[in-house]
C-alpha cells in the first residue's frame, strides 16, 4: 500500500513544486487508504516514521505536510471526547487538512519568548499573531497554543474560516509553496471550553514533543535518502574526487537511519538531548546531501526544475524550520 502512495507522490512532485497543485490531494490519497492514523496514541510511532520518510524521499513538501497532518491527529487524539469525536476522522481520513501550529508553545516552554495568543477577555476570547503555520486552507482546522486569563498555557482548535482568523497572503517560498505555509493573526476570535483540547500546556507538550520531533527527523532523513542514493551514482570520472565525501556523508546518513528508527519504536523512552540532537543531525545530513547530489549533476543539476535542484531548495528550508537550528543548537548547549 505503501508503494501506490510514494508513485502517487512521485508523480505529482514536479506540479508541487510548480504550484499547479497544492498537498491536498496527497493528504487524502494516504488518508484514503487508511494510513495516517496508524499507532495513532501511541509509543511505537515506527510504521508513521517510516512512511513520512518514504513520502519525503519523493517529495519534501508532501512529507512536511503529512507530518503536520499527523501532528494534528496526535493533538487531537488527546483531546477530550466533543473535540475527537468533531474532528479526527475527518483528519485521519483526509478530508480535513489540519495545521499544527505548535511550535511557539515548544520555543516558549524552551524559555525562549511568551505566548503569542493571548486570552485577553473573560469571554473566551483570543488575540495575537501565528508567526509561520503550513497546510493553512480556508478549511483547515488549526491547533494552537494559547495564554489564558489565568497565565496558563492551553491548546485550542479554531477552524481556518472562523470569525477573526486573519490568514495573510502566503509569501513566494524558495520551495515548499504548494504546503499553504504563511501567518495568521487572531483578531478576538471564540475559544470556548468546547474548543480547549488541554488546559496544561506543559503536560501536554512534554507528551508530544518527541513524537514531533521524531517525525520532523523523518522527512529529513528521507529527502536525506534520495539524494545520497543519486549521488552514489556519480562518483565516476570526475565524481571521484568526492568519493571520501559521499562515504563519509552515507555513514552518517545510516547511522541517524538507525537512530531514528530505533527510538520510534519507543517514542517516550528517548532523551530529550537525544531528540535534539538527532533531529539537529537529520537536517545537517539532508542540506549536505542535497548539496553534494547538486556538486555531482553539475548544470543538470542546476536547471531549475530538475529533481536535483528541487531536493536542493526544498532542504534549505530544513535550518529554519521550527525548532530552527539555532534553537536546537542553543537547547543543546544547556544540557553542557
Amino acid at each position: 500500500m505503501t508503494t501506490a502512495v510514494t508513485e502517487f507522490v512521485r508523480a505529482r512532485a514536479t506540479d508541487l513544486d510548480l504550484g499547479r497543485t497544492d498537498i491536498r490531494a496527497d493528504i487524502a490519497e494516504i488518508g484514503g487508504r487508511g494510513l495516517l492514523a496508524t499507532g495513532l496514541g501511541g509509543s511505537d510511532i515506527g510504521e508513521i516514521a517510516t512512511l513520512i520518510e518514504q513520502v519525503a524521499a519523493e517529495s519534501l513538501a508532501a512529507g512536511f505536510s503529512l507530518w503536520a497532518q499527523r501532528m494534528a491527529l496526535e493533538y487531537l487524539v488527546r483531546a477530550p471526547d466533543p473535540i475527537r469525536e468533531q474532528y479526527l476522522d475527518e483528519l485521519a481520513s483526509g478530508r480535513r487538512i489540519g495545521v499544527t501550529a505548535m511550535a511557539a508553545a515548544l520555543k516558549h516552554l524552551a524559555g525562549l519568548g511568551e505566548l503569542p495568543l493571548r486570552a485577553e477577555r473573560e469571554d473566551g476570547r483570543v488575540g495575537g499573531p501565528i508567526a509561520w503555520a503550513s497546510n493553512v486552507f480556508p478549511d483547515s482546522l488549526i491547533v494552537f497554543p494559547f495564554r489564558g486569563q489565568d497565565g496558563r498555557g492551553r491548546v485550542g482548535v479554531v477552524r481556518a474560516d472562523a470569525d477573526g482568523v486573519r490568514i495573510r497572503p502566503a509569501p513566494q517560498l524558495l520551495a515548499l509553496g504548494a504546503t499553504a505555509s504563511t501567518s495568521l493573526t487572531f483578531d478576538d476570535v471564540v475559544v470556548g471550553d468546547d474548543q480547549v483540547v488541554t488546559a496544561d500546556l506543559t503536560a501536554f507538550c512534554a507528551t508530544i514533543r518527541p513524537i514531533f520531533l521524531l517525525l520532523q527527523t523523518a522527512f529529513c532523513t528521507g529527502v536525506a535518502e534520495t539524494a545520497v542514493r543519486e549521488s552514489s551514482t556519480r562518483l565516476d570520472g570526475l565524481g571521484a574526487q568526492f568519493r571520501d565525501e559521499y562515504r563519509e556523508l552515507a555513514r552518517r546518513h545510516e547511522t541517524t537511519r538507525r537512530r531514528l528508527h530505533d527510538h520510534a519504536a519507543a517514542a517516550h523512552a528517548t532523551e530529550p538531548a537525544e531528540l535534539l540532537r538527532l533531529r539537529l543531525d537529520a537536517a545537517r545530513n539532508a542540506v549536505e546531501a542535497t548539496r553534494l547530489e547538486s556538486t555531482l549533476c553539475g548544470g543538470a543539476g542546476y536547471a531549475l526544475h530538475s529533481h536535483t535542484n528541487r531536493r536542493f531548495r526544498e532542504a534549505a528550508f530544513l535550518p529554519v524550520q521550527s525548532p530552527s537550528e539555532g534553537q536546537l543548537r542553543w537547547e543543546l548547549s544547556q544540557y553542557n
